[in-house]
């Protein structure tokens, strides 16, 4: 094979590397990112969630991007690590007395929370399974804390 074959080969294979990745995840303004560490399925474990929201200022659906990786402190290495989005739609709800947005996360895996509340305070507060909002301490274990203020791209 000539150098430019090869060169051409190679270039080609890049370009198509660069396309795949860049549809791993959506762009497009943000609507805000969250991060947390909720237990994980044993006590010894936790899981490290980051979560994106892609939509306009005041936006009520969009797309959404989450990845969560199981940790535990005594081993080396992560248990694993998901990757998925989906479509996000949001309703309007209370939340102790308070308005807030009730997010709703489309096609999320079955043993993921696929609900939140966005409180005031930009926390997202995870749902019960029947979308109802759990003011207990064990629910507060699965609060997402913004990663940087909304409307910030």
């Amino acid at each position: 094979m000539t150098t430019w074959t090869s060169r051409a080969m190679l270039m080609c294979r890049l370009i198509g590397v660069s396309a795949i990745a860049g549809c791993a995840q959506p762009q497009g303004p943000v609507l805000g990112e969250w991060q947390g560490e909720p237990p994980g399925r044993d006590s010894s474990s936790t899981v490290a969630v980051d979560l994106v929201l892609y939509g306009g200022p005041g936006a009520a659906s969009g797309r959404y991007y989450i990845k969560s990786t199981m940790q535990n402190p005594n081993q080396f290495s992560n248990h694993g690590t998901q990757e998925w989005g989906g479509n996000w739609t949001s309703t309007q709800g209370l939340v102790d007395g308070q308005a807030a947005k009730f997010i709703t996360l489309n096609d999320h895996l079955a043993d993921q929370i696929g609900g939140y509340a966005l409180a005031a305070d930009g926390r997202l507060h995870a749902l019960n399974p029947d979308g109802s909002y759990n003011p207990t301490r064990d629910g507060a274990l699965y609060t997402l804390s913004p990663t940087r203020p909304r409307g910030v791209h």
